[in-house]
């Protein structure tokens, strides 16, 4: 896709369910021509608002995730996804995820906003 490149980041993400497990479901919308953006929410945090949104095409549940609890924690033995909006800025809704804080602040910088203080929780890359 035109414009599209990638981080070089990445994070950890559970393959199959299990116990304090919720599905991430994905979206993808092309509402935005030429520009086309994808979305990811868990289940319970996120993803019910999309699925009753026309512009946003449901393609699945794609992974596993521990949800933050009221405070924004992760449970034992996870970090927090961020999710940050670019506001538009592209012309296109994207959204950048991060578990660095550091990446999570420069984004700040430039333009996007902080959707949650904590999206997801996931495992640890190795030395995190």
């Amino acid at each position: 896709i035109a414009g599209w490149q990638r981080t070089g980041q990445s994070f950890n993400v559970y393959s199959t369910t299990g116990a304090g497990l919720v599905a991430v479901c994905r979206f993808f919308s092309e509402s935005f021509a030429p520009k086309s953006s994808h979305f990811y929410a868990p289940r319970g945090l996120g993803c019910e608002a999309a699925l009753t949104n026309p512009a946003w095409k449901f393609e699945g549940d794609v992974f596993f995730t521990a949800l933050p609890d009221a405070g924004g924690g992760c449970p034992a033995g996870n970090v927090p996804v961020y999710r940050l909006y670019n506001n538009g800025l592209t012309g296109a809704p994207n959204h950048r995820y991060t578990t660095s804080t550091a990446i999570r602040t420069q984004m700040i910088a430039q333009g996007y906003a902080p959707e949650d203080d904590n999206t997801a929780c996931v495992p640890p890359q190795v030395g995190e």
